[in-house]
């Protein structure tokens, strides 16, 4: 592998000096050193840059010492925003504030990244903050970096990804550090991108198509989860969550199983989404993951549980304000109030009102679960999409059903349908009638004495009575 060329020292501006004053938007984060740039700098395309953990020396606050190319990079990155802040065009992206020899990976990453970014906006397409948090290829790139940037690609052997250690005869390389560090889905993501970025290379010239090192050997693919909820379990999960005033996970669970949404999706619903038809209520939305427009159909099963959880704000909600929030949560209405919700949740500490995230809804799940199947269970939210699936399809409903119902690719037959038909919401309803015929067989097979029911829905919300 070459050896990296470091740039030469350039001049800084006051205030940037290497190894003297303190440098811009430079500190040490979680033990390592980092670029944090404000909310403006990030409106302009600059991002959290995180360097090396320093050291062995110590810096006058007690902090193991920056090298001296991580400071120089940090001040180059000032640079830059100095140049933007002049009046100068915006940074076009922050993988471009790194330099990389000329034909090297990380140069062809680089331009691979701004073409990705350019084919988006010739498309008018603005990604979300969910989106670019999804995107693979940042991800990725941070196993690649340190193995390949500087490198030539055509001196990439295959051994580098894959060998075996001629004394231990343990398998050493990228492929098995991923695995040994995080897990069989991210080496096949990274390798996925691996195999993309090569294909891109050999498009600007820089190595020959047919000669990527990683073809060399299988990208096996995840076993992919299998695992179900019953309708009775979903039913007990929503029940247990309401009785411990998880009231916005509640009705987000109810809407979510049969909507058949994934979580951010979920997470991401607000009143202005909202639809009614002839048959009812639903959500028109584009999924996060794919921008494909959805039809998230509801019951009156999973309407009237999300009409108990409003009533209790107490307030009218803006059309924009998302839907689910944890608990304490007080959600803002038209005219600046906020609604009545539960006391203190925290054993006498506040709990900060806020809607889900990521993280926060994957908590209370997981404390909901343990209250209703104990700490053995391990099935995630994300199972009940699969669930209506195979609801669905124990049913009879057809692919080309389940494909409108999921908004996803799972028929292939996607040109025409985007085309003539983006959304079907007759066909999303013929789904559900389908997961309910499917619903009683699969409960059949398993002796299940419980089911979703208007019925069982009046136990529920009798079980807590709301405030006035």
């Amino acid at each position: 592998m070459s050896t990296r060329s470091r740039p030469a020292l350039l001049c800084v501006p006051c205030g940037d000096q290497v190894g003297k004053d303190k440098i811009r938007y430079f500190l040490y984060l979680n033990g390592r050193w980092r670029w944090r740039p404000t909310k403006a700098m990030k409106a302009h395309g600059f991002g959290l840059t995180t360097f090396g953990p320093g050291g062995p020396g110590i810096d006058s606050e007690g902090h193991p010492k920056a090298s001296v190319e991580d400071q120089q990079r940090a001040i180059e990155l000032n640079r830059a925003w100095d140049h933007v802040r002049s009046g100068q065009p915006s940074v076009p992206a922050r993988t471009t504030l790194k330099h990389f020899p000329e034909g090297s990976v990380g140069d062809g990453y680089q331009r691979a990244m701004a073409l990705r970014k350019a084919g988006r906006v010739a498309k008018g397409v603005i990604w979300t903050n969910e989106q670019e948090k999804r995107d693979g290829w940042p991800r990725a790139w941070k196993w690649i970096e340190p193995k390949f940037a500087d490198c030539d690609p055509r001196t990439i052997e295959p051994e580098h990804f894959l060998r075996l250690d001629p004394v231990t005869g343990a398998a050493l390389g990228l492929v098995p550090e991923i695995e040994a560090a995080v897990s069989v889905t991210e080496r096949h993501m990274v390798i996925k991108v691996w195999r993309a970025l090569w294909k891109k290379m050999a498009a600007m010239k820089y190595c020959d198509l047919d000669a990527d090192p990683a073809k060399s050997f299988a990208n096996t693919p995840p076993q992919p989860r299998d695992q179900i909820w019953l309708r009775w379990e979903v039913l007990r999960l929503v029940q247990v969550a309401w009785r411990h005033e998880y009231y916005g996970l509640a009705a987000l669970m109810a809407i979510a199983w049969d909507s058949q949404l994934s979580p951010v999706d979920n997470r991401s619903l607000t009143l202005a989404q909202a639809r009614r038809d002839p048959a009812g209520v639903y959500f028109a939305i584009e999924r996060t993951k794919t921008d494909k427009a959805a039809a998230a159909t509801l019951t009156q099963w999973s309407l009237a549980i999300l009409i108990a959880y409003l009533k209790r704000f107490g307030v009218e909600l803006m059309d924009n304000t998302p839907l689910f929030w944890t608990r304490g949560g007080r959600p803002v209405s038209r005219n600046g109030a906020t609604g009545q919700w539960g006391g203190d949740h925290g054993g006498g500490r506040h709990i900060a009102p806020r809607p889900y995230t990521k993280s926060s809804l994957n908590q209370d799940f997981r404390a909901v679960r343990e209250l209703a199947f104990g700490k053995q269970e391990k099935r995630q939210l994300q199972d009940m999409r699969r669930s209506g699936a195979v609801e669905g399809d124990a049913g009879g409903a057809t692919i080309e059903d389940q494909s409108n119902k999921m908004a996803n690719t799972v028929d292939r037959n996607k040109q025409l349908r985007k085309t003539y038909n983006p959304v079907n919401v007759a066909s999303v309803r013929r789904f559900d009638q389908a997961r309910v015929i499917g619903a009683k067989k699969l409960e059949a097979e398993q002796n299940a004495a419980e089911s979703v029911t208007l019925t069982s829905l009046v136990t529920l919300l009798k079980s807590k009575e709301a405030p006035n």
